[in-house]
């Protein structure tokens, strides 16, 4: 049986087990506190097959400023789903209890960082900003001469 619900406390533990493993990041206290976090200021939301979790998201709420007026804004992370429940309709179902989320919690704005903007283009999302990346060679940055030091 297939049930799509928002996430409570106790689901905290299988959403974290899924992150690790659809993200692909090292375990630690420090990675497990920091989700524990943001976990607790999000608004999570999951696909539960037989009981257990198939694919997740969080959506955690920001105020951001746009021509001097405060929005409410839901930024959409850690999307996930494991490869066996992939291509079912697991995330477009989360993305619908989320907008219904927002909605109820008259959220304006809604950001995330997309693996692919195709595939979130269906959901409403854009791309709005844009970023620039610098790589600059240790060699072309000026040498510094200090002050010779008894430390």
């Amino acid at each position: 049986m297939v049930e799509k619900r928002k996430l409570i406390g106790t689901d905290q533990p299988a959403f974290y087990e899924l992150a690790q493993y659809a993200f692909n990041k090292p375990d630690s206290a420090k990675r497990q506190e920091f989700f524990k976090q943001l976990y607790t200021h999000s608004a999570g939301f999951g696909v539960f097959d037989d009981g257990r979790l198939a694919s997740g998201l969080l959506a955690t709420p920001f105020d951001v400023r746009l021509n001097g007026q405060t929005f409410k804004m839901s930024g959409i992370g850690y999307v996930a789903s494991y490869p066996e429940f992939a291509g079912k309709g697991g995330i477009a179902a989360l993305m619908q209890l989320a907008f219904e989320h927002m909605r109820a919690e008259g959220v304006t704005l809604s950001y995330l960082a997309p693996f692919s903007y195709g595939f979130y283009r269906r959901f409403g999302y854009e791309q709005t900003f844009d970023q620039t990346h610098f790589e600059i060679q240790t060699a072309d940055l000026p040498r510094l001469k200090f002050a010779p030091s008894a430390g």
